[in-house]
């Protein structure tokens, strides 16, 4: 910006100095330091006036400085967004892991309470993915865990979360559900879909899935005992043969 030239005048000199504080107000140009500590020395005359401007001066300079402090402060949370959401997000199959898994199971249950829905939750472990870490390897048992993260995710409903807890365990939260019917369906599909052969860079392999359903507010009433349910349902499923799922009931010790 090019300085102001002197205006000889006290009027002038406050309608040029007007304007520097309008561009300053309306487009947030805060380039102006130099032109206002040049108005300092138009009327030596009036060291009121040269005060004013370089007030005006120094407000420009602690804008500038809060602005900087601003963009610093954003860079440092959008940084620190970043590294929360690599530690909340399993770094191999970009599903969640347990932490938001139990976030949205606390959502999912509040909402549930709120609007006298039910709620399901479903463990699920991989039949059978010993077998391929053991004689494939672990490069093959990973790319097994990435498909069938892909196969999860396209058999849940947006609304549902799917998480991985860790070596071949996963957990499913389906929120909003009016009766059971369709958390019966989504086992079933999971059960259908991870049944189909995998191919990987290995060979062609095929493993299975078992299920525990378990229901809120029909099977408990918290996360602890949900997840404790779903764990017992798993179970049956796997001594039942596998390849299966099971509802929770008060009979499954």
């Amino acid at each position: 910006m090019n300085a102001i030239e002197p205006s000889g005048s006290k009027d002038d000199f406050l309608l040029n100095l007007l304007d520097v504080v309008e561009r300053i107000a309306n487009t947030g140009d805060l380039q102006s330091v130099q032109p206002l500590l040049d108005m300092t020395r138009e009327l030596p005359q009036s060291p009121l006036l040269s005060s004013l401007a370089e007030a005006f001066a120094k407000m420009v300079v602690k804008l500038e400085a809060r602005e900087f402090q601003l963009e610093c402060t954003i860079d440092e949370l959008t940084t620190v967004k970043g590294e929360l959401e690599l530690a909340n997000y399993d770094q191999l199959t970009g599903l969640p892991n347990r932490v938001i898994a139990i976030d949205r199971l606390r959502h999912g249950i509040a909402h549930a309470r709120r609007s006298s829905e039910l709620l399901a939750v479903m463990y699920l472990d991989l039949d059978r993915f010993k077998w391929v870490n053991d004689n494939l390897g672990h490069p093959a048992g990973d790319e097994l865990l990435q498909q069938v993260a892909e196969r999860l995710l396209h058999s849940v409903r947006d609304t549902d979360t799917v998480a991985r807890l860790g070596g071949d365990e996963f957990l499913c939260v389906l929120p909003e559900l009016h009766d059971p019917k369709p958390a019966h369906l989504l086992a079933e599909r999971i059960v259908a879909t991870l049944a189909r052969p995998f191919n990987l860079a290995a060979g062609e392999v095929s493993i299975g899935v078992s299920i525990g359903v378990s229901l809120f507010p029909e099977h408990a009433g918290s996360i602890d005992l949900l997840m404790s349910c779903a764990d017992k349902a798993l179970y049956r499923a796997k001594n039942a043969g596998r390849n299966g799922y099971a509802i929770f009931s008060a009979g499954i010790e």
